[in-house]
């Protein structure tokens, strides 16, 4: 792994040697290995919540400690990363916490927590550039940014080097990828600066050629990114310098087109842009086809763009993206049969997902059903979905003649079901499973089926799951059913188990589900979906003490595991689900431990921080701690009305209840007015003496809890309004 040498060089005296017990405000004498331990607080008469929270962090990270010594290692990492979530400042808990991780093979939380860290201590930058490739490869590219970031800040404590500029454009990369465009127009600037000097930073020949990339494509990005950044000046000196190594005065004409149209310079533009149009050898995209649109309009031209076009087409009629972009503009203009002319030629030399829907738009408007039908036909047999098609799918499943006349030409047309039929049999009877179309749809996909039979089992499982999510359950059982009695699919039939499980369940045949889920779960013993199916159905069920059980054996089973995939999520639901058990039997004390558990492996988890911080609320508990973990919650997921009522809630308790108006009345939505969020909010009215609103919020709430059957609670809020007259 990249990070071997990285972890190697981390690696702490306290993790290979034991370091004594250090109480709180004892100096570690010079020859103990602990190093930089927590401060003590000086005593107090009366402590704030923080100040506790700074003790309870000492407690944690001595416990850490002394965990390490007797080599428990999992106990100890977790004691250090809830001295972590308790106080953000604990440094020495991080530096033993990264190392432990990933020491104990827990590589995705060590990185974690390694951002936090990286913010807080001195770490050499070689290590942050290697855990943020690492973080980016992932697709976390803001947190590649933290660790890049403060790598760069350790650089420029010494002189120019050329780890300074390979930062910057590592940086800019990911800065532009992230649409930070100004940040990645500066970052870029300095490599564009190095790059001209590069002995100010010690650039030899090899470390400059490969800051330049291929054929200095680099240069290519910075014109771009500088242009997204109006930096017009140091995008047109870029596309030069890009020119200078990889000469191609058509793309050369097309950026400096596209730096002058930047510049507020249309006229320019054209000039430029006519050179790229005039080059013998067309451009591989619709790029200069775009942009002359859009240069046209600049000038109040639009009507000259289909005139032009078609002349150039007819100066190059093989050039197949003035085809696209002209197909384009003749539909636009509801010039279907020429729009038709030119996206079939293209379909035939170079489809696109784009010219797949472009061209079913043509033939849906002008009525081609066979054409269409063949059309989604070779969507499914390139790519096995209709996915592609996008909203214009929905679009099509929703207009009720189209759809009619599919179905009668797919039963027509390909009614002999022979093996070329399959693909367009599969369009149709997925475009009337999308319609809800379920009789139709049936018919379909038994064609489909018949035509090719080794295809059975995906056309069931997409069948079934389309019923399944139509909340059809009993039809989806009998499709899910079918596939198991097929004896020619007994090696592929645990997702069907899986998925009948599920449809069995809600239809309340709970004993029925159980055994099917955990039919599924013994054939894919190493999926961990299929673990997780038989603890839900018993939670779906109500059966809470089974479902406790089943759960509490998932985390047993699972919870060292990091290898198999889908391991870790399945662990984090487990927990969330046992605090929910708990909740549920109004045993607080454990709710609250399996939720940091979650937190420990999954720190900024915005559920488990949500749920964690309003517990506390609702018990008038650890409140600045609670309102810091909702806020982190509300950040991840602002349009989460569940969040927002928390964060309304622990306001509330703050005494802060003119913002806590705020939150709930956001948290309270036409379409999402849950009884608990309606009586939230009339509790607030009613603190700050609104009375009459209070009385509507409470109404509202106990309504809410009548039509979920909650007549405990609903009775709960009548009382209260009455109390309140």
């Amino acid at each position: 792994m990249r990070l071997i040498a990285f972890l190697t060089r981390m690696l702490p005296a306290t993790f290979l040697l034991a370091a004594p017990f250090v109480s709180a405000g004892q100096t570690p004498s010079a020859t103990q290995p602990l190093d930089d331990p927590l401060e003590s607080l000086s005593a107090r008469a009366t402590r704030g919540e923080e100040d506790e929270d700074r003790l309870d962090a000492l407690a944690h990270f001595s416990a850490g400690r002394v965990l390490q010594q007797r080599q428990q290692f999992k106990q100890a990492l977790r004691q250090y990363e809830r001295a972590l979530r308790l106080d953000d400042a604990a440094g020495p808990a991080l530096r033993d916490l990264v190392p432990l991780a990933f020491a104990a093979g827990r590589n995705d939380e060590g990185l974690r927590y390694l951002v936090k860290y990286a913010e807080q201590s001195t770490i050499e930058p070689e290590l942050l550039e290697q855990a943020a490739d690492y973080i980016a490869e992932s697709g976390d590219w803001k947190g590649a940014i933290r660790l890049d970031e403060r790598a760069l800040a350790e650089t420029k404590k010494g002189k120019p080097s050329p780890q300074q500029v390979l930062l910057n454009l590592q940086l800019g990369r990911l800065y532009a990828l992230t649409e930070q465009d100004g940040e990645a127009a500066a970052a870029l600037k300095h490599v564009m600066e190095a790059l001209e000097d590069p002995d100010k930073f010690g650039l030899d020949a090899k470390q400059r050629k490969n800051l330049l990339g291929d054929g200095g494509a680099n240069y290519g990005l910075m014109g771009t990114v500088f242009l997204e950044a109006k930096r017009v000046e140091d995008a047109t000196a870029a596309f030069e310098k890009f020119d200078s190594i990889t000469p191609d005065h058509a793309m050369l004409a097309l950026n400096m087109a596209r730096c002058q149209l930047a510049a507020g310079k249309p006229q320019a533009a054209l000039e430029e842009l006519q050179k790229c149009l005039a080059a013998k050898t067309p451009a591989p995209t619709i790029a200069p086809y775009e942009l002359l649109a859009k240069t046209l309009a600049e000038l109040k031209q639009s009507d000259q763009l289909l005139p032009r076009l078609e002349e150039m087409r007819k100066a190059q009629p093989k050039n197949i993206m003035l085809a696209y972009f002209l197909g384009q503009q003749y539909f636009d203009a509801g010039k279907f049969d020429k729009a038709q002319e030119l996206l079939e030629e293209v379909q035939s030399q170079k489809p696109t997902v784009q010219s797949y829907r472009r061209l079913a738009e043509v033939y849906r408007h002008t009525g081609q059903t066979d054409k269409l039908l063949e059309l989604l036909g070779q969507m499914i047999e390139k790519g096995g979905s209709l996915a592609p098609l996008g909203s214009d799918g929905k679009e099509m499943a929703a207009d009720g003649k189209l759809v009619d006349s599919l179905v009668e030409t797919a039963q027509t047309k390909y009614g002999g079901a022979a093996d070329a039929d399959y693909d367009s049999l599969k369009a149709a009877a997925l475009i009337a499973g999308q319609a809800k179309r379920w009789d139709d749809a049936e018919k379909l996909f038994n064609l489909a089926i018949k035509a090719r039979t080794k295809a059975s089992s995906e056309l069931l499982l997409a069948w079934g799951l389309g019923l399944f999510l139509d909340e059809k359950y009993d039809r989806a059982a009998a499709v899910f059913q079918r596939g198991i009695d097929d004896k020619n699919l007994a090696d592929e039939n645990a997702s069907l188990y899986f998925y009948l499980a599920g449809a069995l369940e809600m239809q309340g045949k709970t004993d029925e589900a159980l055994a099917a889920a955990k039919t599924a779960a013994g054939k894919d013993q190493k999926n961990a979906n299929m673990a997780s199916r038989p603890a839900w159905i018993l939670y779906h069920a109500k059966r809470y003490d089974d479902a406790t059980k089943a759960y509490e054996a998932i985390i047993e089973k699972f919870d060292d595991d990091f290898a198999t995939d889908g391991a870790r999520d399945l662990v984090r639901e487990a927990r969330s689900a046992l605090s929910n058990l708990c909740v549920i039997r109004h045993d607080v004390p454990p709710a609250v431990e399996w939720l940091q558990q979650v937190l420990d492996e999954f720190p900024d988890d915005p559920g488990a921080n949500n749920d964690l911080g309003y517990l506390w609320a609702d018990e008038n508990q650890h409140l600045h701690r609670a309102y810091r973990m909702i806020r982190l919650a509300v950040a991840a997921e602002p349009d989460n009305y569940a969040y927002r009522d928390s964060l309304g809630w622990v306001l509330h308790r703050l005494g802060r209840d003119g913002e806590a108006l705020v939150q709930l009345q956001k948290a309270v939505e036409p379409d999402k007015a849950e009884g608990e969020v309606l009586d939230h909010l009339g509790e607030v009215y009613a603190k700050l003496g609104q009375s009459g609103e209070a009385e509507v919020a409470w109404k509202r709430s106990a309504e809410a809890y009548k039509k979920a059957g909650e007549e405990g609670k609903m009775k709960a809020i009548e009382k209260k309004m009455t109390k309140a007259e």
